[in-house]
């Protein structure tokens, strides 16, 4: 399935120009490709940028939320009145 699409779209490319009529043949190929990479360098370098800015954020949140929530959460009542305890607390109305 991947070759027939692969060799469709080599196909596309190379008869585009002979496909078209004569006013639009003269379409230079180094131009369109030179507007593709500069377009894949700023797609890159938005991924880079969101990438660090992601992570700096990370490292400012996790300096803040230190809080023990998980280890209570994930502790198993012991008994049925930490049970009911656990229950009540985290069902609030709020």
């Amino acid at each position: 399935m991947k070759n027939k699409i692969f060799s469709l779209v080599i196909t596309l490319i190379l008869t585009t120009n002979a496909g078209m009529c004569t006013q639009t043949r003269s379409v230079d190929i180094h131009a369109i490709m030179i507007k593709f990479i500069i377009a894949m360098v700023g797609v890159m370098l938005a991924s880079i940028v969101i990438w660090a800015g992601l992570t700096v954020y990370n490292k400012i949140l996790s300096d803040k939320n230190t809080d023990n929530t998980d280890d209570e959460i994930l502790r198993t009542p012991k008994t049925v009145e930490d049970a009911v305890k656990f229950f009540i607390s985290k069902n609030r109305l709020r």
